[in-house]
């Protein structure tokens, strides 16, 4: 007998197992990979709005400076400028820079104006540095003897402050030619006269493009500024138009890719060491941050901690720093770099002597003119 075995439909919810894939052991390995590689290079090329201030260099300065016209003495000591390294970081070096203690990573609003390229900010630096490498010729000779006269243009409008008069009157990039009809030459011709008027009093201003075009004539009423005493302003920022010096001699500081102001303290110095016999260090190795005015005074200046390092890196005996930046230096500069704060040239100079430097070539602060 033939048995008829049941035949059973399958219905449409009806399921087989399905087969499994086949298995590629390294496919999960391959995938962490890729992953690994895309965070790598969006750590190393995304730039972030950040820069980092790590420790430069501690450069000698006597070899930048050469003079034409006179005598040089070549010194045994050296008098070393001090730089930082400023970047713009990626997320592995904003990384790695949060975890030293000698780097520093900040907002890129604290290193350069809003709205300033990396090629702008760069050029900026460059000319503030050739200023600052002016000023401290003129300063070197002047404190030599040496008369040195200043020339200008006018009065360059750089900033007008909004909270006085003046704002709306006198515009960024303008000229002051004269004031009340007296030539304007220098910044000092019209601090001298504004200085010379009370609060309220109106001034009649000449001013001009600095192509010379666009003259005109504004009634402009001084005030008194809180922030400095009471003392009578004119509440703009200004510095002498197309200013320049005449010098006994050519003294010229090459500089190469150092930009900013920072310097100017260790160039008046390797000026002065550099037109003097004797050693003006004592023939020890002085680094030197600070930045300097045309009257001798010393400026703070920004990345000390990480000017320390490098000084101490170079194995310089001696740090001269501005005033206001000497605990600053003194956290960082560990047992053996002595650190001495100055807030004029000769502060700095009478540091040097008290150290060994040869100081008799150059006569007392403030002596007569030489030709």
């Amino acid at each position: 007998m033939n048995t008829i075995e049941p035949m059973v439909v399958r219905s449409p919810l009806g399921w087989e197992p399905v087969e499994p894939p086949e298995r590629h052991p390294w496919l999960g390995t391959a995938i962490a990979l890729l992953l690994v590689l895309g965070l790598v290079v969006v750590g190393f090329n995304w730039a972030l709005p950040y820069y980092a201030l790590a420790p430069g260099s501690a450069r000698e300065v006597g070899t930048l400076i050469s003079a034409d016209g006179t005598k040089t003495y070549p010194a045994k000591g050296e008098v070393l400028l001090t730089t930082i390294s400023l970047q713009q970081v990626h997320p592995i070096q904003a990384f790695v820079g949060w975890l030293r203690t000698d780097v520093d990573v900040v907002p890129e609003d604290r290193i350069k104006p809003p709205d300033t390229s990396n090629q702008q900010y760069r050029q900026q630096n460059f000319e503030v540095m050739d200023a600052s490498k002016q000023t401290a010729i003129v300063v070197g000779l002047r404190r030599l003897g040496y008369e040195v006269k200043e020339k200008g243009e006018g009065a360059l409008v750089e900033r007008v402050l909004p909270q006085f008069p003046v704002n709306g009157q006198l515009h960024e990039g303008e000229v002051i030619k004269a004031i009340d009809g007296q030539p304007i030459a220098l910044v000092t011709d019209a601090t001298a006269l504004i200085g010379g008027h009370k609060a309220g009093d109106v001034l009649r201003i000449d001013v001009a493009q600095p192509d010379g075009t666009g003259a005109r004539t504004a009634l402009v009423p001084v005030a008194a500024d809180p922030e400095q005493g009471g003392k009578v302003v004119l509440g703009v920022y200004l510095r002498t138009f197309k200013r320049d010096f005449d010098t006994p001699f050519k003294v010229d500081i090459k500089s190469d890719n150092i930009g900013g102001p920072s310097a100017g303290l260790a160039f008046t110095l390797g000026v002065i060491d550099n037109l003097t016999p004797g050693e003006l260090t004592g023939g020890r190795k002085v680094a030197v941050t600070g930045t300097i005015e045309i009257d001798g005074r010393v400026g703070d200046v920004g990345g000390v901690a990480q000017k320390t390092s490098a000084v101490r890196a170079s194995g310089a005996d001696v740090f001269l720093v501005p005033a206001g930046e000497y605990d600053v230096a003194r956290q960082h500069a560990g047992a053996h770099l002595k650190v001495i704060k100055v807030t004029t040239l000769q502060e700095a100079l009478d540091a040097l002597g008290s150290l060994g430097g040869d100081l008799s070539a150059l006569g007392p602060a403030g002596g007569g003119q030489r030709g």
